[in-house]
């Protein structure tokens, strides 16, 4: 398998390949004509309802027919706070009790390299596509790591193609989301919406700058793969190449059965998610000069940073 295929796409403009009685009375000749215009005036109206009744479902068959350019018109729908307050909400002692699983890949590391700055501060870059199962799983890790450091807005529900790896993968999508902090930027761009009518169907959804696009190509070459989802530039020292979990952990969980799960540190699905969060906390403390205090200095995270080697 090609490094494109196991991160689960290729960039924007490929297409990847994959893989239902009384007698009768008599009426005078004056009812008989009014009977008659009666008559005329019921048949038109059927057929006016007829042709109308016509147009609707051609008009509706057309429109399902059509690839839609992304979810983002088809499927997706605002992420209730509820939801996002369970994710995020996660305790540090949960988070320590479920520290650094098997379950998970660590992100990778680089030394020496310049440090990323957007809009004057520490900057952190996520390219996905909406179509992606493996961006659908790193996307809960994602929400939760970085809503320590700052606020997320504009979130919205979707799920991953049907007709990829691990179809259906609940998710989130930062289409039209946006993220504000006092300590980075973060930049997520979902390159690629989602498949509507089949495997392949996807279109490209948000354009990559020039800078953001130099990112992905130099680093994913670094690692010696080709620009694939997803991929996450933390101030170009940590870097999220591929999947961090196998996104088949989630099969089968609606958004808020997964959320659910998040307070029992046994349960695989938060070992996974609460465990990659553990990671990528660790990391964007080390841009942040470790603030804040109370989150760069807890247990789980300590414990990460050592791991990545920067603690």
């Amino acid at each position: 398998m090609s490094p494109v295929q196991a991160h689960g796409s290729r960039r924007p403009g490929q297409s990847p390949g994959p893989g239902k009685p009384r007698p009768p009375r008599r009426y005078s000749s004056s009812v008989l004509g009014l009977g008659a215009i009666g008559v005329v005036v019921v048949i038109v109206v059927a057929l006016v309802i007829l042709k109308a009744t016509n147009s609707s479902t051609n008009s509706s068959t057309s429109s399902s027919a059509s690839p839609s350019t992304s979810l983002s018109t088809t499927g997706e729908i605002s992420a209730p706070t509820s939801l996002i307050s369970e994710v995020t909400g996660v305790s540090s002692s949960v988070a320590q009790a479920v520290g650094l699983p098997s379950s998970v890949t660590p992100p990778s590391m680089l030394k020496g390299q310049q440090p990323l700055t957007l809009d004057g501060k520490p900057g952190a870059l996520y390219i996905g596509a909406e179509f992606c199962p493996y961006c659908a799983a790193e996307r809960w890790a994602i929400v939760m790591a970085f809503s320590k450091f700052g606020t997320f807005s504009g979130l919205k529900e979707t799920s991953s193609s049907r007709w990829d790896y691990a179809p259906s993968t609940a998710t989130f999508s930062f289409y039209g989301a946006s993220y504000s902090s006092s300590l980075l930027t973060f930049e997520p761009v979902e390159a690629e919406g989602n498949d509507t009518n089949g495997a392949g169907t996807r279109q490209p959804l948000q354009k990559l700058t020039p800078t953001q696009s130099n990112l992905w190509a130099t680093y994913s070459a670094r690692f010696g793969t080709a620009e694939g989802f997803p991929f996450l530039d933390i101030d170009n020292k940590v870097f999220v190449i591929g999947l961090s979990f196998d996104p088949t952990i989630l099969a089968g969980l609606s958004h808020s059965a997964i959320a659910a799960k998040l307070q029992n540190p046994k349960d695989p699905v938060t070992q996974a998610i609460v465990g990659s969060s553990n990671y990528l906390t660790a990391a964007i403390c080390s841009v942040t000069d470790h603030q804040p205090t109370s989150v760069c200095e807890a247990t789980a995270t300590v414990a990460a940073a050592r791991a990545l080697g920067t603690g």
